[in-house]
């Protein structure tokens, strides 16, 4: 997480620059991206031969947020493209209503994203932070609540 020293703040994140300034700030919601506990994947493209492999990282949480957003377009019955006002108007809705079980979004409120003393990171806090952006999501709750918000 943090702000970019290149791309501006995108007027999505206009109710948010108190954290991000004028620059684009990251990440916008946190998903599971332990290496323990990480999911299991087979991949087939890979030069030395087939097989399962364990996933962390982004390349755990990008697909799974991926197929989160595919229900939620399901639900909606059209593509939802570019999600990302839809995401800051319900992770705003979730901090006036107090209640996940509205928006799907589950704000983390303790912890860091830095890496020992290397990577000091940021600090997880009430509403948008550069260390979980909006937080994570109730899957469940997330999927109607953006396809109700994405129209």
């Amino acid at each position: 997480g943090g702000v970019s020293s290149v791309f501006g703040r995108p007027p999505y994140q206009d109710n948010v620059v108190s954290v991000v300034g004028g620059s684009r700030g990251t990440p916008d919601i946190s998903m599971s991206a332990a290496v323990t506990g990480g999911c299991w994947v087979y991949e087939s493209f890979e030069p030395s031969g087939a097989g399962w492999e364990i996933l962390g990282g982004t390349s755990e949480a990008t697909p799974i947020f991926a197929g989160v957003v595919a229900l939620a377009d399901q639900l909606a019955r059209h593509r939802l493209g570019n999600i990302n006002a839809a995401l800051y108007t319900l992770g705003s809705l979730g901090q006036v209503r107090q209640d996940p079980f509205q928006t799907g979004i589950v704000d983390v409120t303790t912890g860091r994203n830095g890496y020992g003393s290397k990577v000091p990171g940021y600090t997880a806090g009430p509403g948008y932070d550069l260390a979980s952006g909006w937080g994570t999501i109730d899957a469940n709750r997330f999927v109607h609540a953006l396809a109700q918000v994405s129209g």
